[in-house]
């Protein structure tokens, strides 16, 4: 591809849909049928018409996102958390917008969570990035870009990839200079499957890409990491499924649905309490760049701050304490929790650990040492969060 066949401007097949183009992408996810079977568990006692009549009604996107969105995940959170908190909200300018630099626990509720928060303080939305390797399905598409959401796209080739990053680079420039949006991201491609969140060097590079110089066109950009932490994550299990395989195997390929699978458990799954925390924005790490020569020096230190601040700010619950322990053999953390919620996290690792097993000869595992395994990789799941903290 030459770059004259490709508009790094033009941002058609990657924005969220506009309220024109809102009417017929409604239409087509009334189409499908298992979207009803999601709208009835937020609405169990609406019919199909009713449905179909309520979504008709919304005629813009902030609609879509304040009616039909909203509630959802609203709904999701009142009925899946033990309660939700936020640290240094109040840091937040109603006048600005952010890059919200985000670790990744849950494909769509880390977002979710964030935009109805800031909705019900009286803060605009931010647009979502969404990878499109999510989007096989028209639907999914449909409801995501009709919910502010914009497309970063992974299947390209090494010899697109520069004009991709570019055009990527220009609309979150464009989003929160220009249009005056935030705009949610995170911190790397893929949720963090083993707890251990960490920064993707190339990512800050492609925020850099749209200006010349990278600390004026970084500071444009009002850069702040946050943490979202859940005690329970609902798709601990899976997760665990996979990097069972990757450490037998060396890979693991993902079957037909099973992204789907886990947007639907993370959205209905149990996740006890829930907290967003904000960072400090990173305009003096930016400006302390300027005094580093090598460029991918910069970037390196640019990464390791962020890190390190996503991992002090990052909440820590009974849960990771105890895998710390419980991995460890040691007492380290015994203040942080009582000997009940010992007990009853313990449980739950056999209880998930057992789960699996039932399934694991449709997996191709092997049997010797299974059980240990699987619990040692939740365990570490869990456990990560602190080890970060201590290596800080």
């Amino acid at each position: 591809m030459e770059q004259s066949d490709f508009n790094v401007n033009n941002f058609d097949s990657i924005r969220p849909y506009n309220d024109e183009e809102l009417k017929l992408a409604i239409e087509r996810i009334l189409l499908v049928p298992e979207f009803y079977k999601m709208m009835k568990w937020v609405y169990p006692g609406l019919s199909k018409s009713a449905i179909q009549r309520m979504m008709r009604d919304v005629r813009t996107v902030d609609e879509f996102q304040s009616e039909i969105s909203g509630p959802a995940f609203k709904m999701a959170i009142q009925t899946t958390t033990s309660g939700l908190s936020f640290t240094n909200f109040e840091s937040l300018s109603k006048e600005h917008a952010y890059l919200f630099l985000s670790n990744h626990r849950d494909i769509i509720l880390d977002s979710a969570i964030l935009n109805v928060s800031l909705l019900e303080q009286g803060f605009k939305s931010t647009q979502i990035a969404i990878g499109d390797n999510l989007l096989r399905q028209q639907v999914i598409e449909d409801i995501v870009r009709s919910n502010k959401n914009f497309i970063v796209n992974r299947n390209v080739s090494a010899k697109e990839i520069f004009y991709y990053s570019q055009r990527l680079s220009n609309y979150i420039s464009n989003t929160i200079d220009q249009d005056n949006t935030s705009i949610w991201i995170a911190q790397r491609e893929g949720r963090s499957k083993d707890g251990d969140d960490r920064t993707a060097t190339g990512l800050l590079k492609m925020f850099a890409m749209s200006g010349t110089n990278i600390e004026d066109t970084l500071l444009k950009l009002n850069i702040i990491p946050m943490a979202v932490s859940y005690e329970y994550d609902p798709c601990d299990l899976l997760k665990t499924n996979e990097l069972m395989h990757l450490k037998q195997f060396g890979e693991y390929e993902k079957k037909s649905g099973e992204d789907f699978l886990s947007m639907l458990k993370g959205i209905t799954g149990h996740k006890g309490h829930v907290n967003i925390t904000m960072g400090k924005a990173l305009n003096s790490d930016i400006e302390h760049m300027r005094s580093i020569v090598n460029k991918n020096e910069k970037y390196r230190y640019l990464t390791a701050a962020i890190d390190k601040q996503m991992h002090q700010i990052y909440h820590l619950w009974p849960t990771n304490y105890i895998a710390y322990d419980l991995l460890n053999g040691t007492k380290d953390f015994k203040d942080h929790y009582s000997q009940i919620q010992k007990i009853a996290f313990g449980n739950y690792i056999r209880a998930n650990a057992f789960k699996l097993s039932l399934n694991r000869k449709k997996t191709k595992l092997p049997k010797e040492n299974f059980l240990s395994v699987a619990k040692e990789i939740m365990l570490q799941m869990y456990a990560n969060p602190v080890v970060n903290r201590k290596s800080n």
